[in-house]
Order: C-alpha cells, then sequence, then structure tokens
C-alpha cells in the first residue's frame, strides 16, 4: 500500500469503539433525522474520521444517526498522519468550510426535479418542506388581469369542431373527451404528469331564466315559469327579456343524459385518463355530491385509485359541494413490520407487487401464508401525531386517520360514553351508552337530533361517571348538553333551543369543540360518525372501520393471526400518542384491503393515482383536506360550473413540478389552463363546446398578452384585446 493509499484507508470499526468528542462546538441533533434517512436510503457513503484513539474527527452528526438506525459498525477513517494540534484547527475547518459555499440557485431547481422525476424522496436532501416548496415552485405569477376574470362567450364561435389552439407552452382541443384518437392528437405523445378535471355532473339542472326559455333551451313552461313572463308575450313586463343568451342560460353538454349513457360516458372519459397519465401520478376530479358514488366503479377499472374527497369550502353560507377526489392517506412509519408470504419484513422493504399476509372480513379469517394477495406502496415525509395501538404485547404505530376493522366488546352495553356533536355552527357535549339495543348509542343521538357528525371523547364505566364527565366538559369547554330535537313535551321548544345558542360566541364555542377534541387525541377531520353513515352498522358482531384517532381502549376488538387461516378478536387495550417527524409508508392490498402490521391486522389505505408505481407527492407536511378557497361570485361567472384558478394551483403544486405536463379533459372556462401558466407547467385541454373554446383563448390572451394560434391557418383569428385602465 502507498502512503497515498494508507491517507484515504476506510476500516469497520464497532460503533461502541468510537467516542464522540467531548468539547464539540457544532451543535447538531436537528440534522439528525435528515442524516440517518439519507444513510438508510443512499448507504453510509461517508466515514467518520477518529484520530489514534478512536475520538471523531469529523462526523458527530453521522456517529448519532447511526446510533438512531441501531447500526454495530460503521465506516471509519483514522487521521494518523495529523498532530493533536491540526486535528483541533480540522474539526472547525471541516464544518466552517461547507458553510461558505452557495446554491446556484438556476441549477439547484432542475438538478431538484430531475430527482423528484426519477422518484427519490426529495426530503432524504436534508431541505426542509418550505425550502422545497420555494425551490420548486418559487411563486405563483400574476398576469395582466386577475386570474379569475373570464370574458363573456362571443355571440358567434371563431372555433369549429376539430380545431386546436396553440396558446404559448399549452394546447387546446375542440374535441371530445370520450375518443382516444381526439385524445392522441391533443397530447401528441407528451406524458402526463397530473389530471385536473371537472366533468359533467349529469345533475340534469335545467337553466330557468326567460333567456333560455325565449330560446328554447329549457323545457320549463311559461305558464308554470317562476318567473314573470317573457315580455313579447306579457307586454307589461317592466323589464324585457334581452336577447343575448349568457351563461346561466345554457344548459351544459352531456349533463341531461340516462343513467346508463352517463355510466358509458364516465367508463370513456376514466378509460381514456388512465391511458395517457403516467404510473404514479396523481389525479383531482370535480363531482357533485349527488353522483360521487358514480365514480369509484369504473376509477377502479381502469386502474385508479379513490381516496377521500378534499372538501372545497367556498367561504359561502351555503357549502353545497364536497368537490374534489383524489388525494392519499398517511399510514405508518418505517420499522413496522408486514407480514409477508415469505415471511416478515419492515414496510420499508416493501415493494410493488410483493405479497402479504392479508385479512378478509367476508370469510372472515387470514389468507396468504403462502401466495397472498400483490400490493401498492407508497411513501412520503410527514410530520405529526403517531397513534401508538396497543393490543396484549403487541404494539403497531400510524397516523391519525389510519383505519382498524373493529368490533365493540361484549360488555359495551354497560359501557357509557361522553360525545361532542356538532350541526352548522352549533356544538353539544351529550353522553350516551356505546352500545343499546337499536345499536350504537351515538349513531342514535346523531338521526334524532338531525346532526352532521360526532366524535366520542371519552368512555366511563357507569352512567354516574359519564354524567359528572359531561357535566365538566360543558364547563370547561363552554360547550352546552341541551337536546336539540324536540322529542317530549318538557323539553324546550326550538325558539328556547335558539335563544340559548343565539346567546353564544360561535366561534368561541368552535374554539372549544377543538380544544376538547385535543384534549381527547381526536381530529376534527375524523368524526366517530357522520351523519351519511348513520345506514352502516356498528355492533358487537359487525366489523366496522375505525380512524386510529377514535380507537377506544377496552371497548373495541382488533383482529390478531391464529395460526394458518385461524384469527382471534383481541381488545384494545391503550392508544399512546408522540409527535413524529419523518417518512411514512403506506400499502394498498388487492382484493382484501387489510394487511398484519406488528402482529396487528390493520386496514390498508387508499391513494389517487394511476396504478403501476409509487405516488408522488410534492407538497408540504400535514396539508388538510380541506381546501378554503373563495368561489367566484356568481355575476362574475361566464360558465356554470366555475373554478377559481387556486384551486388548480394546489393541485398543481402538491402534484406535480414545473416544467410537468397537466391534462384537463373539460376545459370549460380554462381555469386549468390559467393555472399552468402561473406555474409554470404546461397544459392540455380538451373542450366540447366551440364558444367556450374562444372563450379560453380570449382569456388566455388577456392574461398573458401573448397571441393564441390556431392551428389550421397558423393566423390569430381572435384579436387581442386593446390593454385596459384596470389591468395590471
Amino acid at each position: 500500500m502507498t502512503a497515498k493509499e494508507a491517507q484515504f484507508r476506510t476500516e469497520q470499526w464497532p460503533l461502541s469503539r468510537i467516542t464522540p468528542y467531548a468539547f464539540n462546538p457544532r451543535l447538531n441533533d436537528d440534522a439528525v433525522g435528515a442524516v440517518a434517512e439519507s444513510i438508510r436510503t443512499f448507504g453510509f457513503r461517508q466515514p467518520i474520521v477518529v484520530d489514534t484513539e478512536g475520538v471523531i474527527v469529523c462526523g458527530h452528526t453521522r456517529y448519532k444517526a447511526a446510533k438512531h438506525l441501531g447500526l454495530e459498525t460503521v465506516p471509519v477513517h483514522v487521521a494518523k498522519d495529523l498532530t493533536p494540534e491540526q486535528i483541533r484547527a480540522y474539526r472547525i475547518a471541516d464544518n466552517k468550510s461547507s458553510e461558505l459555499a452557495e446554491w446556484d440557485l438556476e441549477l439547484l431547481p432542475i438538478e431538484l426535479g430531475a430527482i423528484a422525476a426519477d422518484g427519490i424522496e426529495l426530503s432524504l436532501l436534508g431541505f426542509d418542506t418550505e425550502e422545497l416548496a420555494k425551490l420548486l415552485d418559487p411563486g405563483v405569477k400574476q398576469g395582466l388581469v386577475d386570474e379569475d376574470e373570464v370574458p363573456a362567450p362571443p355571440d358567434e364561435a371563431v372555433t369549429q369542431p376539430g380545431d386546436l389552439w396553440l396558446l404559448g407552452n399549452h394546447r387546446l382541443l375542440c374535441g371530445d373527451s370520450s375518443k382516444p384518437e381526439e385524445l392522441d392528437r391533443l397530447i401528441a405523445g407528451a406524458p402526463i404528469h397530473l389530471v385536473n378535471t371537472d366533468p359533467p355532473y349529469n345533475v340534469k339542472v335545467e337553466p330557468r331564466s326567460n333567456n333560455a326559455i325565449a330560446a328554447g333551451l329549457s323545457s320549463f313552461q311559461h305558464a308554470t315559469h317562476h318567473q314573470k313572463l317573457d315580455v313579447e308575450r306579457h307586454p307589461g313586463k317592466s323589464k324585457p327579456t334581452g336577447k343575448k343568451v349568457r351563461a346561466k342560460d345554457r344548459p351544459l353538454a352531456n349533463d341531461f343524459v340516462t343513467d346508463e349513457e352517463f355510466d358509458r360516458l364516465l367508463d370513456a372519459w376514466f378509460g381514456n385518463m388512465a391511458r395517457v397519465l403516467e404510473p404514479g401520478r396523481g389525479f383531482y376530479c370535480y363531482g357533485g355530491y349527488a353522483n360521487l358514488g358514480n365514480y369509484p366503479p369504473f376509477l377502479r377499472k381502469h386502474g385508479l385509485y379513490f381516496s377521500q374527497a378534499i372538501v372545497w369550502d367556498k367561504l359561502h353560507p351555503v357549502l353545497t359541494r364536497k368537490d374534489f377526489l383524489g388525494c392519499f392517506e398517511l399510514c405508518q412509519p418505517p420499522d413496522t413490520k408486514v407480514v409477508t408470504s415469505g415471511g416478515t419484513s419492515s414496510i420499508a422493504a416493501l415493494r410493488n407487487g410483493d405479497k402479504v399476509l392479508a385479512f378478509s372480513t367476508a370469510w372472515p379469517g387470514m389468507i396468504g401464508y403462502r401466495s397472498g394477495p400483490e400490493i401498492q406502496v407508497g411513501r412520503r415525509h410527514y410530520g405529526g401525531p403517531l397513534y401508538g395501538v396497543n393490543v396484549g404485547k403487541r404494539t403497531t404505530w400510524c397516523t391519525d386517520g389510519h383505519h382498524f376493522s373493529v368490533r365493540l366488546v361484549p360488555e359495551a352495553k354497560r359501557i357509557w360514553c361522553v360525545y361532542l356533536m356538532r350541526r352548522g355552527r352549533w356544538w353539544r357535549v351529550g353522553k350516551s351508552r356505546i352500545l343499546t339495543t337499536w345499536g350504537l348509542g351515538i349513531k342514535q343521538r346523531l338521526e334524532k337530533e338531525r346532526a352532521d357528525e360526532v366524535w366520542i371523547l371519552a368512555t366511563y364505566p357507569s352512567n354516574e361517571s359519564a354524567t359528572t364527565a359531561e357535566q365538566i366538559a360543558s364547563a370547561k369547554y363552554g360547550i352546552p348538553t341541551t337536546y336539540w330535537e324536540q322529542c317530549q313535551t318538557s323539553r324546550r321548544s326550538p325558539m328556547e333551543i335558539a335563544r340559548i345558542y343565539d346567546s353564544i360566541d360561535p366561534m368561541a364555542m368552535h374554539r372549544g369543540a377543538l380544544w376538547a377534541l385535543s384534549d381527547h387525541g381526536r381530529r376534527f377531520e375524523f368524526p366517530f360518525v357522520r351523519n351519511d353513515e348513520t345506514r352502516e352498522k356498528f355492533g358487537r358482531r359487525v366489523s366496522f372501520r375505525c380512524n386510529a384517532c377514535n380507537l377506544l381502549p377496552e371497548v373495541m376488538l382488533v383482529p390478531i393471526p391464529a395460526g394458518g387461516p385461524k384469527h382471534d378478536w383481541e381488545p384494545i387495550r391503550h392508544v399512546d400518542i408522540q409527535a413524529y417527524n419523518g417518512p411514512v409508508y403506506s400499502l394498498n392490498v388487492e382484493k382484501y384491503h387489510h394487511y398484519v402490521a406488528d402482529g396487528i391486522v390493520t386496514h390498508n389505505c387508499f391513494y389517487g393515482w394511476k396504478e403501476g408505481a409509487a405516488h408522488k407527492f410534492y407538497g408540504p407536511n400535514n396539508v388538510p383536506d380541506l381546501w378554503h378557497v373563495k368561489k367566484i361570485p356568481p355575476q362574475q361567472m361566464e360558465h356554470l360550473t366555475a373554478k377559481p384558478a387556486e384551486l388548480a394551483v394546489r393541485a398543481m403544486q402538491y402534484s406535480s413540478v414545473a416544467g410537468e405536463n397537466v391534462l384537463d379533459l373539460f376545459g370549460g372556462s380554462g381555469s386549468t389552463l390559467i393555472a399552468a401558466e402561473q406555474t409554470g407547467r404546461n397544459a392540455f385541454l380538451m373542450e366540447l363546446d366551440t364558444l367556450y373554446c374562444d372563450v379560453i383563448v380570449d382569456r388566455f390572451q388577456r392574461f398573458t398578452g401573448k397571441a393564441a394560434v390556431l392551428e389550421r391557418t397558423g393566423e390569430s383569428p381572435i384579436a387581442m384585446k386593446p390593454r385596459e385602465s384596470g389591468m395590471r
């Protein structure tokens, strides 16, 4: 070995042989988690530098990370050629010199985008979430006009069916989203990284305006219409009906079809979408509340994972829709032990296509000791509470929304609970038996009092102890115990109940409710029962799904493998809560939707992505599924279902990176295109209505000041509007 080779020699040492420098001036505890995750993912690539006595010269953070990971040996370089004086100076120089370098902020985002596209988790690189968000999306660009300013449709369309428009980096085709050949023409071979779309809802809502009736666009007859009749038929009317057909006067295409035809269209639309969406990439699909049930069968058919609803709070008194479908659920930390067909594995080591031991609720029983169902695996960074669910000697940790299949203990009829209930802006505290002759006690209260949702705060062994706890909770959190329904003559009248709640500050009551939920480890976004779940069965002989944050120790049972296909139902002993900041993993188990984590059967999670690869998500930690975005005022809407551009901006920032391609199969008024222009994405829009194709082109030109080109002529036939005084 030459002297030069000896200078760079690396050895494997037991971690116990290494000693930290007692006077190390560098504070590094905050970096240990990131370094540990880097070592776990990429390996131990940089040795710890020590002196001849084994005292660390450089690498204190790597040493702590190795201890955190439980490593027994680590690579070490012994600085034999340095004097004690040089070692002391080198400790400082090594740390300080790294601070002198700066990032090239033009090249760094490009490299980060390429790394993300390769499927590598950016949180491994040591940047925090806010830094990554700024680097990958430095901001939302403003246009010449407001992003939600939509021009009125013209009287006659310039666009013809089949026309393709080129709008800067974006493309718009006047075509049919159900036809593969038209979608292929639109995207021209480009990969699609995200779908953000708003299909027709088939809710069969007809326009009722006099204009629509006069134009023959509504089946409402003037003799039965709620508005005054047309002035031409009724000269006494004070204000004549305008000749111009406005957005609210025109029915939406494909919004008045039979249920069978709507199913055919959904099959074609989602099939076309799945055909071009890259594996592992997300989709956001708006939906009217009444037709959400139509989506899942066709999403599943085409390999698109349906998840929870992302609720759009329109900041308007009437919240009539939960408009977003397609996100994902967080699950379990990397050291969770999962039983596979080949043995036990950490959840972090599992890959798409692996087979796991599953649990069938239909049978019920364990399935897959030899060859279980295949899984899909997802991973992302998470910062928030973990819930430790203890069953006997087994404990598994998971995020608050993770599901378990549970049953109630036989003694549930003798156990009482204190609950928190909400109806609109009203809250109340109450008590109930867990289980009554007619089923779950709080479910009955929810139905009788016509409440929106209810949470169980805690359980008690007797009516007396529950009554005391109810009174304490009411006093502590400032929430009444007043019943809302009038089921007995001795109860208060609705007017008296309203007077009680009118005397209470609703915001103070809401804050008190959140305080109560927090004190008891519950989450506002995960009620125990919602009003749309009252038909579900809850009981001792029927299993039902329950979020981790709602599990009730000594009241609920979960399934435990008992050898072969057998299982036992064992009680949850206690649930612990601890803070966590690190990666979490999610599984989707084919057909059976259950796997065994740390010896406990648990329900899998769902994703809003195209199957075939791990889900990609670029948003900050703990993104809530309630988005507060002000709706477009009705008087400004030139399209019946126009959405604020900010909704599409959020979808793009959470599920794509700058330079990627976003598809919208139903262009509407063009909000997806405007959001793509604001965030540096490339939009591909399909729109069937020629008039609204003109609206999209006009809107793009007003927002950017750039001319759109019609492909068949190479010209810009829709005139650029002159810059107005109100423009930015």
